[in-house]
């Protein structure tokens, strides 16, 4: 589910709504909003939800490294690895016989103490823990161990539950979740699937009507009177991953006129062209044209210096 727009509560207050976390760096979050675009820092952002913003990125890589950039040297709040690897500005929240969990820029981690140095083991070793509160009875647990604070259901679908919490709004998959809550909203993975595809799918069609129509307001105005109209226009899907549009021409005028009509895709490329004889005062039989593996999202048909495009539904 990543990539999809939230709600994002700040720890002092702000709210950001319809959120894209485009990037993550050392900084902070690098994201899309309602609003434009902004740079928030880790410091606004609960620590239990770091890990959740961070896994929401577009681009799951910090900028510094997709450009080749040397990470900055460990500082003093830092905890590095023997492996060098950096957990920024760590906050220590339990510390267990073999490793110890930490929150830090970027989320939750646990880290064993085999993998750092004698002089980092005894430094957190010793160092006082900052718990988190228990979850309670307005929480909601993942299956990860990601904590939201405070959870009131707002939308109940087959792959998974919307809701706010202290941190904005949110969306979980249901395979996130644990099976307790699975169970109580009758979880049903079949359904859940066929649901996400099915929406993804009515999802890229209405952008590629929306392409359509913006295509088809572009196109040049016709010269001169209406010559031809387009009438009883349908459009199927067929089972051979081929479609079909069929329509009728109407010869409005009182002489014969060739017309061609020409089915083209989403950006305006022609896709199959015919060329058909319309007598004068009378509408064709119905012309049928099929399209092998590409949608057709546009109609365009013209008669001399007459033209018109209309845009294909399916």
């Amino acid at each position: 589910m990543a990539g999809r727009a939230e709600v994002m509560k700040t720890l002092t207050g702000q709210i950001y709504s319809n959120v894209v976390v485009k990037s993550y760096d050392r900084e902070g979050y690098s994201i899309r909003y309602a609003g434009g675009t902004n740079l928030v820092s880790y410091a606004e952002i609960s620590a239990e939800l770091r890990g959740h913003y961070k896994a929401l990125s577009l681009a799951p890589l910090p900028a510094s490294r997709l450009a080749g950039e040397k990470e900055a040297p460990a500082g003093p709040n830092d905890l590095e690895t023997l492996a060098g690897e950096i957990y920024r500005n760590a906050i220590l929240k339990k510390v267990g016989e073999d490793a110890v969990l930490i929150a830090h820029d970027t989320g939750m981690a646990t880290v064993s103490f085999s993998s750092m140095s004698p002089a980092m083991q005894e430094r957190f070793r010793t160092m006082s823990a900052v718990p988190d509160p228990e979850p309670g009875a307005k929480d909601l647990v993942t299956a990860y161990g990601q904590i939201f604070r405070n959870v009131e259901i707002i939308q109940e679908e087959p792959d998974g539950l919307t809701f706010r919490h202290d941190g904005g709004v949110t969306k979980v998959g249901f395979p996130a979740l644990k099976e307790e809550v699975r169970q109580q909203y009758n979880y049903d993975p079949i359904a859940g699937w066929k649901y996400a595809r099915d929406k993804v799918a009515q999802q890229a069609a209405a952008a590629a009507a929306a392409a359509a129509a913006a295509a088809a307001a572009a196109e040049p105005q016709s010269v001169g009177p209406t010559l031809v109209e387009v009438k009883d226009l349908d459009t199927e899907a067929l089972p051979d991953d081929s479609y079909r549009v069929s329509f009728t021409l109407s010869n409005v005028t009182d002489q014969s006129r060739s017309v061609t009509a020409t089915v083209r895709d989403g950006n305006r490329l022609a896709l199959i062209s015919r060329t058909i004889d319309v007598p004068a005062n009378s509408g064709t039989k119905l012309l049928q044209i099929d399209v092998p593996s590409i949608q057709p999202a546009g109609l365009l048909v013209v008669c001399g210096q007459y033209r018109t495009n209309v845009v294909l539904n399916w």
